[in-house]
């Protein structure tokens, strides 16, 4: 599959203005486009999480910071070092998301008993 790096910062930039009207799920529709592609830059991993983190869907956060980190070490290899401090990043956000998960997965216990 052959990416189109303007389509995809096309992307990025519309969902900005979307995010910036309230239009949250065509913003999202488009920061996954670009996450299936495998968009080489933080942006849409960032937003995605911080969007679905605001939206309390703490599985979407957790599957988006694991692709950003697959992207982020790709990036790291490729000798790119700015790359270095987003997977560190990236991974402090996944271990705080999964550190919400299983909380909130405690909670739903105890209500049960």
């Amino acid at each position: 599959m052959e990416i189109n790096e303007n389509l995809q910062a096309e992307r990025n930039l519309k969902g900005t203005e979307f995010e910036k009207t309230g239009n949250f799920e065509k913003a999202i529709e488009l920061y996954e486009e670009n996450v299936r592609e495998g968009f080489k830059g933080n942006h849409p991993y960032d937003r995605l999480a911080t969007l679905y983190k605001n939206q309390n869907d703490i599985d979407n956060e957790i599957r988006i910071l694991e692709k950003a980190i697959i992207v982020y070490e790709e990036i790291t290899i490729e000798d790119r070092i700015e790359g270095l401090p987003k997977l560190f990043r990236f991974k402090n956000r996944l271990e705080k998301a999964i550190h919400t998960r299983s909380l909130l997965l405690k909670q739903k216990k105890s209500k049960l008993k």
